[in-house]
């Protein structure tokens, strides 16, 4: 964090000084209270709740902004606390103030799917020219928004952040604080049912990611093959909408998308231009991916052809459809960090892709984002039309959750006997030991919150042996 000074801070957010006396250098802000704290701490009194000072008095240099002083107790000599009436303006004030202070270009990604692999690859590929600020793997809730914005600080240069949704209003919020001027929306799926009431609310609440934009020195930059984004998002208003994708109308364009060793090839076509690109990793949203940091970048200031070296050097993110040598030399598609219904679709569609002459099995589990209404059950059963439609060998249903998956592939025309209903990692084992050889290929598309239980983490070892957790 850039420290300020509590008297520059109180200029911009106002309140009342009601103990406390100097002029404070605060290197550290919170918005809510906890008993570990560091010196030099500014406290935004969001959560109301209790503060017993005592739990401070070795710290030095705290302040408290708060609307309930009453609820901050056994202050002693060294707190300063601060009374406003309007604790959520002057918080916000606060954020608009310190993002002010910097003249850099930030990035913010957001989609379905993608956002760790594209804010990875614009990293990856700024970094050897920049002093670059990102979100921390897959860490991208609002509970960190507050985290990363103070993260910047005078050394950063640039600043990419995945900004993901929850529910209407999220993606507003991390706009709001992080006020990107380069917005990358990858695509639009279905995911977060569990808090949008509808299909068609999720995507309008992704389409909030116009919302602040400056229309004239903004740049947006969509994918133009995705029909929601099409649905959702207005750009009438902004000069600077940057297309990404296969189609005539792309300033980024993919032709000749082919699997290589290891990853993509493709052609990228750029104002009459052509580059070859090679990206690690499979599958064709890989493609898009790669198409949206090479935009990215380029606005930044980086040449096409440079970006096009570093990619080829990509290091894959951990457990986004990584493939890893199996038992008795069979293939592992690790796909286990999360799972929506157009993560798990790309996902099969990768494993049909590279399963010619082999034979494919898919494990798959519940979507945890979607929650259990009706509109949760139909992409359930998408995704065991999806299963019959990539011609899958052998189907593995994991959890009650997802068993509409199992039941919609017979359904659709798959085998009984190809398709197998389980809850336990030992259960998933003597199911695959048959097939485990160099002829079978494994995806592994089941969320990383069930691969942490006990038998799930015995299956990933004898699943992949060098794997010792």
């Amino acid at each position: 964090m850039k420290n300020l000074t509590l008297q520059e801070i109180l200029k911009q957010i106002g309140g009342d000084v009601l103990q406390g006396s100097g002029n404070p250098l605060i290197k550290h802000v919170m918005n809510y209270s906890k008993k570990d704290i560091n010196d030099h701490t500014l406290v935004f009194h969001m959560d109301r709740e209790r503060i017993r000072g005592k739990y401070w008095k070795q710290n030095h240099s705290i302040v408290i902004v708060t609307d309930k002083p009453d609820l901050c107790t056994e202050l002693g000599n060294q707190i300063t606390l601060i009374k406003t009436d309007h604790l959520e303006e002057a918080y916000w004030k606060f954020i608009e103030y310190y993002r002010s202070l910097f003249d850099i270009p930030v990035i913010g990604v957001t989609g379905t799917c993608g956002k760790t692999t594209t804010k990875e690859m614009i990293r990856q590929i700024l970094r050897e020219d920049y002093k670059v600020k990102a979100t921390w793997m897959s860490m991208n809730s609002m509970s960190v928004n507050l985290r990363y914005l103070t993260g910047i600080d005078d050394e950063t240069e640039v600043a990419v952040f995945e900004m993901p949704v929850a529910y209407p209003g999220y993606l507003r919020v991390a706009c709001k604080y992080f006020q990107p001027q380069i917005r990358i929306l990858l695509n639009i799926g279905v995911h977060h049912l569990a808090d949008c009431e509808t299909p068609e609310e999720y995507m309008k609440a992704k389409a909030e990611i116009v919302e602040g934009l400056d229309p004239e020195h903004g740049t947006l930059i969509l994918n133009e093959d995705d029909e929601n984004i099409r649905k959702v998002v207005d750009t009438r208003h902004f000069h600077r909408v940057v297309y990404i994708g296969k189609s005539d109308r792309c300033h980024f364009r993919a032709k000749n998308i082919q699997y290589a060793e290891g990853g993509m090839n493709f052609t990228l076509e750029h104002e009459g231009r052509f580059y070859e690109v090679f990206v690690p990793g499979y599958g064709g949203h890989n493609v898009y991916n790669a198409l949206a940091a090479i935009a990215a970048a380029s606005y930044v200031g980086i040449e096409i052809p440079v970006s096009i070296k570093r990619l080829a050097s990509f290091e894959q993110v951990e457990e986004h459809l990584e493939f890893k040598k199996g038992i008795k030399g069979c293939t592992v598609i690790d796909d286990t960090w999360n799972s929506s219904p157009l993560s798990m679709a790309a996902a099969l569609q990768v494993l049909k892709d590279v399963s010619k002459g082999k034979k494919s099995i898919a494990l798959l589990g519940y979507m945890p984002q979607l929650g259990e209404g009706p509109y949760a059950m139909k992409q359930y059963e998408e995704m065991g039309k999806k299963a019959v439609e990539t011609n899958i060998d052998l189907l593995i249903v994991v959890g009650e959750e997802a068993e509409e998956i199992g039941r919609a592939a017979l359904k659709f025309g798959m085998d009984q006997n190809s398709v197998h209903f389980c809850h336990t990692g030992d259960e998933v084992y003597e199911i695959l030991r048959p097939h485990l050889d160099e002829n079978t290929k494994i995806l592994l598309k089941i969320t990383h919150r069930v691969m942490k239980k006990s038998t799930f983490k015995e299956l990933r070892k004898k699943l992949i042996p060098e794997n010792d957790e």
